[in-house]
């Protein structure tokens, strides 16, 4: 396994919700201290079992240096995977997020994605703590993939109550399919697992949307007509 060939680089700075690139230097060291953690979790180390020393050893680091960069092995795996469903997120073309969902190829450019990083998807979503894999995923789903899709389709904003909740169930569903497409090997196209999370997401992510699409239009209605 060589995680650094596939693990996903630093953010771009011009996407809402997303960082600006980090100093060259900084860069490498949180580079490294990643893929130490994907190689001692491919050699067979239980995540529970980890300790920073290893960790920074692997990596050619001091735990000086880990802590400089990462409070915890825990922070480190929220990185990997906030750094990997980022750039997931962002190699998707434009057309993919037009509505309605049911009919876009989001799905398939999605997971078409994902497969290009199994090494470094399939330990994060099997191997390490749900809670660390889900929050990143939810995290990106509301600032990266609905602002991209309300953003592209010239919608107005959807409730807190809305964003919250299809983030809780994109995230989770989209946790459920990896580690069902993990215990299967892989051996399922990546189109495959798309038209089945696509299945349970897309009628209630269509709905919310058209609404926001409906307000959206009312509201561009009212502003003509007082023009």
């Amino acid at each position: 396994m060589t995680p650094s060939s596939s693990t996903p680089s630093a953010h771009p700075a011009a996407t809402p919700g997303v960082e600006r690139p980090l100093d060259p230097r900084i860069a490498r060291s949180r580079r490294a201290v990643g893929n130490a953690l994907m190689e001692l979790l491919a050699d067979g180390r239980p995540y529970t079992d980890l300790t920073v020393s290893e960790i920074a050893a692997c990596a050619g680091l001091t735990r000086k240096t880990f802590y400089a960069h990462f409070g915890s092995i825990d922070a480190v795996v929220r990185d990997l995977a906030m750094d990997l469903f980022t750039s997931t997120l962002l190699a998707v073309g434009d057309d993919a997020f037009i509505l309605p969902l049911a009919e876009s190829g989001l799905g398939d450019a999605l997971f078409g994605q994902l497969h290009e990083h199994l090494d470094v998807l399939e330990p994060l979503a099997t191997l390490c703590p749900t809670a660390l894999f889900l929050e990143p995923a939810r995290e990106a789903v509301q600032t990266i993939l609905f602002g991209r899709i309300l953003a592209i389709n010239d919608l107005g904003p959807i409730s807190d109550f809305d964003r919250d909740y299809l983030a809780h169930l994109a995230s989770s569903t989209l946790h459920g399919a990896i580690t069902a497409w993990a215990s299967r090997g892989f051996k399922d196209s990546p189109e495959e697992v798309a038209a089945f999370a696509l299945e349970l997401m897309a009628p209630v992510s269509d709905r919310i949307f058209e609404a926001a699409s409906q307000a959206a239009r009312h509201h561009r209605a009212g502003i003509e007509s007082q023009s």
